[in-house]
């Protein structure tokens, strides 16, 4: 880590989080909204949620066309207030070729209505719920609390605006009411998540553990080569999960479902 980045490290850790998060949020917004380009780039999204490969698929191709969550706050921020105006401004600011980001997810409906955005290509990684549900589970309430960010963004304009959940809130080890909350309402966000992705007219399904096996296809929808396999490259692993959810019933009606989207999908091509 260099000094620049231990600095904004550990100012994360500090009261200066928020104030310093927020300017640079507000920075970004009007570097986005008073850009303009010639450049008509039609990025490839790949718009699963949090937790299921997409640091991994983004860090599979060069850093120069490929990013995992960019401009971050500023985009949880402006997506929600102005959807429609803010996309197009915010693809042709990044000219990315591949942008793989959690938050995505939730706004699933405004991808599929957007009038620059239904006709892109997207890719959706597909994840068993339950270790999906262990691994938010773990992430957010173990690896981030442990870390004391002062401005857990993920939790508070995803988790808690969008999918209606204060990862924080979860007592690992106990078997209490708000816990079940928390779980329900993750998977039916999940659940729903998924059986809408089949609205997308471009969207190829990956399983989590063929990413690899994809790349030669994603290589062709980019038009570009993935990183060699000497750069690193990693599948977020945590050293701790004090959490496993199993619930084979919910995993089957998965299977299911994305069995028959991901033959939906062969049909059509």
């Amino acid at each position: 880590m260099t000094i620049i980045n231990r600095i904004k490290y550990n100012l994360l850790k500090t009261s200066l989080a928020i104030p310093l998060k927020n300017i640079q949020a507000r920075i970004q917004y009007i570097r986005i909204i008073s850009f303009k380009s010639d450049i008509n780039r039609k990025t490839v999204y790949c718009i699963s949620p949090y937790k299921t490969g997409t640091t991994y698929l983004a860090k599979s191709f060069s850093p120069k066309i490929s990013k995992h969550e960019p401009l971050h706050l500023a985009s949880l921020k402006c997506l929600s207030n102005n959807f429609d105006s803010f996309f197009k401004r915010r693809m042709q600011y990044l000219n990315l070729k591949l942008e793989c980001s959690g938050f995505w997810s939730a706004y699933i409906n405004e991808l599929i209505e957007n009038e620059d955005a239904r006709d892109l290509e997207y890719i959706c990684i597909l994840r068993n719920p339950s270790s999906w549900v262990s691994s938010v589970i773990n992430y957010w309430n173990v690896r981030i609390k442990m870390e004391e960010y002062k401005y857990p963004i993920g939790n508070d304009f995803f988790w808690k605006m969008k999918v209606g959940v204060n990862l924080y809130e979860f007592e690992i080890g106990n078997n209490t009411n708000k816990n079940q909350e928390i779980i329900d309402k993750l998977i039916q966000f999940y659940m729903n998540f998924t059986k809408k992705t089949r609205l997308l007219k471009n969207l190829t399904y990956v399983k989590l553990e063929e990413i690899d096996k994809k790349l030669p296809y994603i290589e062709t929808l980019l038009n570009e080569p993935q990183t060699p396999s000497t750069q690193k490259r990693f599948m977020r692993k945590g050293k701790h999960k004090p959490f496993i959810y199993n619930n084979q019933s919910i995993d089957l009606e998965y299977e299911l479902l994305t069995a028959k989207l991901i033959k939906e999908r062969e049909l059509l091509s």
